[in-house]
Formats: structure tokens, C-alpha cells, sequence
């Protein structure tokens, strides 16, 4: 896969269907405040655990904002905007939590789940957008497997099976880009499914 970067530039957004800034005007304490904001669709993301490979299975693809931030900030590294992350998605379909999870599996990985176990939910990015997560588990073995998965619409997602064994040491990692809630749920997996 050609990761090279051509024709950049950055533009001015008009109008989304993600993302929507705005700004808040209030008053606390009597003084008058503003906190800039954006509204973003709630999410889920799933850790699946592979029973045969004793493997976390994550999916690691290219994120442009991180691309950027490593750009404009020099910072070298050897998957320049590529995240190790949970399988995931946005609420954005109109079905269930536990739908929309199992629909993302599907698409980002290509195994067919059925039972999920919730683990928790949390909000993120609480200093601009303060949506919140959902954060599941379910098993996978080579049966569930229907297709390649890799996203759609040119996500591009590649599948990274890790070894369980390895869990601990990936969070920690200074040189991997880890999305946040991939270390919330590897905690779960090691103290509660693990242990």
C-alpha cells in the first residue's frame, strides 16, 4: 500500500456529516465564559478476542489527523498515521448499540459475532466534543470468518492479530499509536478475562 502523502493542503470546513462546531456562552461563578465545542456521533468499539490464536485482534489503518499532528510536530515514525485501534464505529445507522457493533465486526475484520458482552461506556474527548463510547467483548474463532473484512469505503483497515501474552507490554509502547479506549479495554481483558 502506497502511504505516500501528494497534493496536501488544508481547507476550511463548511458543513459535515461528523462533525458540527459550535460555542457555548455562559456564565459560572458570574463571570461570563465561551468554551468552543463539536457535536459527534456517540461510538462503539468492540475487543475481540480469538480463541485459537490466543490473539487480541485490533485493526490498524491510517489516520489522516494523526498523519498531520506527527507532520506538523516532526515527529518521525516508522507507521506515520497508521493507529492500532478496537474495531469501532459511530452510531449513525439508527439501530441498536449492539447492532451497530456487531455490523462494524463484520465490515473492519470479516468475522460474524452474535454474543457481545458489555464492558462499560465512557466519554472522550471531553475538552471539545464529549461524545460517549460503548466498549464491548466477544470471542472470535476461524468459523465466524465470512469474509476479509478491511472496512469499506476505502478505509482500508488492516487486521493485526496480537498475542494475547503481548497485551501488557502493547500498552505501554511508547513508539505504537494506540487509540484510548484499547488500553481501558486491555486492562478488562487482563484482570477480568485473564486473570
Amino acid at each position: 500500500m502506497d502511504t505516500t502523502i501528494k497534493n496536501f493542503k488544508i481547507s476550511e470546513l463548511k458543513s459535515s456529516n461528523f462533525v458540527k462546531p459550535f460555542r457555548l456562552n455562559f456564565e459560572m461563578d458570574g463571570v461570563a465564559r465561551a468554551w468552543d465545542c463539536v457535536k459527534v456521533h456517540d461510538s462503539v468499539s468492540i475487543l475481540l478476542y480469538h480463541t485459537q490464536r490466543d490473539a487480541l485482534l485490533l485493526v490498524k489503518q491510517f489516520r489522516p489527523s494523526v498523519w498531520f499532528y506527527q507532520e506538523e510536530n516532526l515527529i518521525n515514525s516508522p507507521e506515520k498515521g497508521y493507529t492500532y485501534e478496537l474495531c469501532a464505529g459511530i452510531l449513525d445507522k439508527g439501530i441498536s448499540e449492539e447492532q451497530t457493533a456487531i455490523e462494524e465486526v463484520l465490515e473492519e475484520t470479516g468475522y460474524a459475532v452474535k454474543d457481545l458482552r458489555f464492558i462499560t461506556s465512557y466519554y472522550s474527548a471531553l475538552g471539545f466534543a464529549a461524545n460517549r463510547q460503548i466498549l464491548y467483548f466477544a470471542c472470535i474463532d476461524e468459523s465466524m470468518k465470512l469474509g476479509a473484512g478491511g472496512g469499506v469505503d476505502g478505509e482500508n483497515i488492516e487486521l493485526f492479530y496480537l498475542p494475547a501474552a503481548k497485551a501488557r507490554e502493547f500498552m505501554f509502547d511508547e513508539k505504537i499509536v494506540r487509540a484510548p479506549g484499547l488500553i481501558l479495554a486491555f486492562q478488562w481483558f487482563l484482570s477480568e478475562f485473564k486473570a
